[in-house]
């Protein structure tokens, strides 16, 4: 059978000098039972952290029920108008990309709805997804003129969301 790297390695430790070398089997030991415990250390504060994370977003409105992702809807835009407003393009990103889950929360809610209603808040959605789309491009591209001109779009495809009452339509759901 050949020798691995390790097991040549491990020889030539022995060889080394009587004293080193069994402290280096130790340490090497040592080290071989420390690196589990630190992995199952750094895996817990990771699921913490998640935890953490997936806790703030639900007090935030973010959650699977329509009322909360209207009002995360909502307040995301009001951020948007914020950043915009005060030329901080680089805030942009961060509720344009927050945006986009209760947006879909709401297009799968609209898509259970009956008859033209559900089909008039789903084009409406699908016209905020776009202009946030463009709004986020325009923020990138450091364009705060198509930022602004972006932003109006944003408003305005809310403001046809609005007119559907989605707060009222959906009042039954969940």
């Amino acid at each position: 059978m050949p020798k691995t790297p390790f097991i040549l390695n491990m020889e030539n430790l022995f060889r080394f000098s009587g004293g080193k070398s069994v402290f280096v089997i130790i340490a090497i030991f040592g080290l071989l039972a420390v690196v589990p415990s630190l992995r199952a250390h750094q895996y817990s504060k990771s699921a913490e952290k998640l935890n953490v994370q997936q806790g703030s977003a639900r007090t935030m409105g973010t959650s699977d029920s329509p009322q909360g992702a209207w009002a995360a809807i909502q307040e995301r835009v009001k951020d948007m108008e914020s950043a915009v407003q005060s030329k901080n393009l680089g805030g942009i990103h961060d509720p344009t990309m927050k945006i986009r889950a209760p947006i879909k929360t709401l297009k799968q809610h609209s898509g259970m709805l009956s008859g033209d209603k559900g089909q008039k808040i789903g084009a409406a959605l699908k016209q905020l997804d776009s202009s946030v789309t463009d709004l986020h491009s325009a923020a990138d591209n450091g364009n705060q003129a198509e930022a602004e001109t972006a932003l109006k779009a944003v408003e305005s495809a809310l403001d046809q969301l609005k007119a559907q009452d989605p707060e009222a339509v959906f009042k039954n759901m969940h």
